[in-house]
């Protein structure tokens, strides 16, 4: 077992950062500056050293401290392996939405690889993945419409979300739920089952491969990267689902540091290029802000899906 100045400095060079700034009271997002994508890294990446690591063990941590506490807890046990366990397909330290359209590096798995071999050349391909570690996307069926509604206008996620802060009646958000949307699905929780976040494909473009795409979690989520991994189910399944050539995200930009440790022009192996800037787009709090678009490209690797 590693001591904790042996920890720290691991997750140092895990994360890229000098060993001096790592130790042990540093908070993961206000002090190492870790934005949604590089939390959900680290969180897979610990769990690959063994860190029984659940939903809400890791909603709990805010500081290096309160990880290595975590690793010092020994390995999962078989019980816990095997209710935690990756399903096929999901690469435990695998970075989502790295390379293009988080599908890079990722080989067929066992199952799927005997599939098709013992088909002796019939067409046989794995459906869809609907669920990771820790979350999973399901139907919005109409039980899920309480639930949207809540999310779309509570005040700590509702600012940044569908409505922009004002809030609809409900009858005009059940009436606008699917206007204008190709596919949607709750984000639910597999360690409670509740439903916890909302993704959306919208204004598809057809004739010109794109559309848009957003998501957005729980309170309680936010800050923990969890987000990312639904994301990045989600982004999947589109590109399965439909011949797009990219996704755009519409960013305000006081959201864009969420979506940072995964623009190739600070990461590169990051998968989102900034493609637009709409200049004083949107207004929030006394001033205006710009709306960037974020694209996220199904093959290419330089931006440019011929």
């Amino acid at each position: 077992m590693l001591r904790q100045d042996e920890f720290e400095q691991l997750i140092a060079r895990k994360l890229g950062l000098a060993d001096s700034a790592v130790a042990g009271g540093s908070r993961l997002h206000e002090d190492l500056g870790l934005d949604s994508f590089r939390l959900l890294e680290l969180c897979l990446y610990v769990i690959e050293l063994g860190v029984d690591l659940s939903e809400a063990n890791w909603l709990e941590i805010e500081t290096v401290d309160e990880l290595y506490s975590r690793y010092r807890a020994g390995p999962p046990t078989a019980d816990t392996r095997a209710q935690g366990a990756a399903p096929a397909g999901v690469g435990v330290g695998g970075r989502p939405l790295d390379g293009p359209a988080g599908l890079a590096g990722r080989g067929m798995t066992g199952a799927e690889a005997a599939a098709t071999a013992g088909t002796a050349g019939a067409l046989a391909l794995p459906p869809p993945r609907f669920a990771g570690r820790f979350l999973r996307l399901m139907p919005v069926l109409p039980a899920s419409t309480p639930f949207l509604y809540e999310l779309a206008v509570t005040p700590e996620i509702g600012f940044r979300w569908r409505y922009r802060g004002s809030v609809p009646s409900y009858p005009q958000f059940e009436q606008e739920l699917w206007q204008g949307v190709l596919t949607q699905f709750v984000i639910e929780s597999i360690e409670t089952a509740r439903p916890v976040g909302h993704a959306i494909c919208y204004n598809p473009e057809f004739a010109l491969g794109y559309a848009y795409v957003g998501a957005a979690i729980s309170a309680d989520y936010t800050g923990s990267g969890l987000a990312v991994e639904a994301l990045d189910l989600f982004v999947r399944y589109v590109f399965d689902i439909w011949p797009f050539r990219k996704l755009y995200f519409e960013v305000p930009e006081f959201n864009y540091p969420q979506f940072a440790g995964a623009d190739r022009g600070n990461s590169a192996g990051g998968a989102l290029e900034i493609e637009g800037r709409l200049r004083k787009h949107d207004f929030y709090r006394g001033r205006y802000w710009d709306r960037l678009i974020l694209a996220v490209y199904r093959d290419s690797t330089d931006g440019d899906a011929r």
